[in-house]
């Protein structure tokens, strides 16, 4: 069509300029997360041409970014640090179509609204988490003391500490001076889309002259000029990866939600994070063909293809395409990169993944389950492998929900203060004798809220003639435990010459209650069916114990 054709001419200078950016800057964090997550940097990098590219075309998100993520990387080195060395590159071919198929299942069974079960508290926890160990681990190659591979916890301080007398300063020197260039060019307006990449390059080319001896990329892996040949990964090796992939998947979801709902498309909406999870699982289960790491959505990646100016996903095709050409052209010349410098390059990702002031204050001063929540999964982190930390942390917040709604399920009083307003105050003790108390539940209403809620009901002992109005507005999801309360309450009120009604009730709630038996308890005359207009139900309760129909 032409104005399509218009569009997209108009479109294309911003896309590739955005593309060009993010390649940029993404070459020097996927071959540092590479290293995080213990395998050949170059696998990083056939991450950023396919995975991105594929992801490009396969996801909902106009702008969203898939690579290989700092907090992935440390779930995958948890699951690649027993395997011999050998086997890693197979491991990993086989995990990444594993971590595929777990997420096109999510997208296909429409798993999207569960990830909100996952509380910020937790899932700041968890990053904050996986960042201290990104910073860990680099320890051993900004120092050139290298730890082993079991102490990449919060042992690795004093285990350094101990070997003091090993640090290498050369290495020291450049990983730091990398660090300041860094956080100097950031300040420089022109320059802040590279200020990752030309502190690498300045700190390769100072060491190649001053520091020969400093550790480089070459000495530890080969990147070869050309992009990889297709492999099929080894099913054999699947059984043992189910679990660590399922969490893998999962902790990619999680990013990825996180990503799309903060990053709105062209038009203003939020894209489906279900055909998120199915592009993402797709791009997975393709990629891993071509010798990647498990990608999923990135928030800073993201977040730089907006800020450098992309209109089209056609941005994120063009990033994979530049580093595609950079690794046929130039692929030999990444192994001269210290590791030093990579090394400061991801401290200081790590360093602000973990400072994270506001958020955390916030949640500490204003959450008392998501505190515990928070510290509790930042501390799994530390002690267990990250892959099985996060199933921590859906359990902490499954936990966090049940126990927040449950203390928050109650009763309120409403006195009508004109014909369709109500004053909410706290419900009284005891029935008042020969008036009419209004109610209703705040909170949820499920089996564990239930015996909050009753033992909010206020008691009918020592009352006369009292009548109780209960309104049930927006409660047709209930099941048996529900009608029971209500058939005892209605018991007691009755026991004592009273009324108890119940207003606002939907047609699918009405139908419980009368195949329990329950509205045959509290009389059909007693219960007023919800209305589309909200109280009307409510209005007609109050008129009928008015005039005692």
């Amino acid at each position: 069509m032409p104005g399509g054709e218009t569009n997209w001419k108009k479109s294309l200078p911003a896309d590739i300029v955005a593309g060009t950016t993010t390649a940029l800057v993404g070459i020097p964090q996927v071959m540092g997360f590479a290293l995080v997550a213990g395998i050949n940097p170059v696998y990083g990098l056939y991450t950023a041409i396919f995975s991105t590219a594929f992801g490009a075309f396969l996801t909902g998100s106009t702008y969203l970014r898939v690579m290989l993520s700092n907090v992935l990387a440390v779930s995958i080195y948890s699951v690649l640090a027993p395997v011999p060395e050998a086997d890693v590159p197979a491991t990993l071919f086989v995990l990444t179509l594993l971590v595929g198929t777990f997420q096109l299942g999510f997208g296909l069974i429409k798993a999207g609204s569960l990830t909100r079960f996952i509380s910020n508290s937790v899932l700041t926890g968890f990053v904050a988490g996986a960042a201290l160990l990104i910073v860990l681990a680099q320890l051993g190659n900004l120092t050139g003391y290298q730890l082993p591979r079991e102490a990449i916890q919060i042992l690795a301080v004093p285990d350094l500490l101990l070997h003091a007398d090993e640090l290498q300063p050369e290495a020291l020197a450049v990983g730091l001076l990398t660090i300041a260039l860094a956080l100097g060019f950031r300040q420089l307006k022109r320059l802040r889309s590279v200020a990752l990449l030309l502190p690498v390059i300045i700190a390769t080319l100072i060491a190649r002259i001053a520091f020969p001896e400093v550790a480089i990329v070459g000495s530890i892996a080969s990147i070869p000029a050309g992009l990889p040949a297709p492999v099929i990964p080894d099913l054999a090796l699947a059984p043992g990866l189910l679990i660590p992939a399922l969490a893998l998947a999962i902790i990619g979801l999680v990013m990825a939600v996180g990503v799309t709902e903060t990053t709105p498309e062209p038009d203003g909406t939020v894209a489906d994070v279900n055909r998120d999870f199915l592009g993402q699982g797709a791009t997975n289960i393709l990629a891993s063909f071509f010798q990647c790491a498990p990608s999923s959505g990135s928030l800073s990646a993201t977040a730089l293809n907006v800020a450098a100016g992309a209109k089209t996903r056609a941005a994120n095709l063009i990033s994979g395409v530049i580093v595609g050409v950079i690794i046929l052209v130039a692929g030999p010349l990444a192994e001269l990169i210290p590791l030093p410098a990579l090394a400061g390059i991801l401290i200081l990702i790590g360093i602000e993944l973990i400072y994270q002031p506001r958020e955390i204050a916030c949640i500490w001063k204003y959450s008392r389950p998501g505190r515990w929540g928070m510290v509790a999964t930042f501390t799994s982190t530390q002690i267990l492998p990250l892959q099985y930390s996060i199933y921590i942390g859906v359990l902490l917040s499954l936990v966090i929900y049940l126990v927040t709604s449950t203390r928050e399920a109650s009763v309120v009083h409403l006195v009508p203060v004109d014909e369709w307003i109500f004053r909410v105050e706290p419900v009284p003790d005891r029935l008042p004798s020969g008036t009419t108390t209004i109610l209703s539940i705040s909170g949820s209403v499920y089996f564990a809220t239930l015996r909050a809620i009753e033992r909010s009901l206020p008691s009918p002992e020592g009352s006369e003639s009292a009548v109780v109005i209960l309104a049930l507005r927006g409660r047709s999801e209930a099941g048996i435990g529900l009608f029971r309360m209500l058939e005892r309450y209605a018991r007691k009120v009755r026991a004592h010459n009273g009324r108890f009604i119940l207003a606002e009730v939907e047609p699918r709630l009405l139908a419980g209650l009368e195949e329990s038996g329950a509205a045959g308890t509290i009389g059909r005359k007693n219960i007023f069916l919800a209305t589309p207009v909200i109280w009307e139900s409510l209005q007609g309760a109050i008129r009928a114990a008015e005039a005692g129909d």
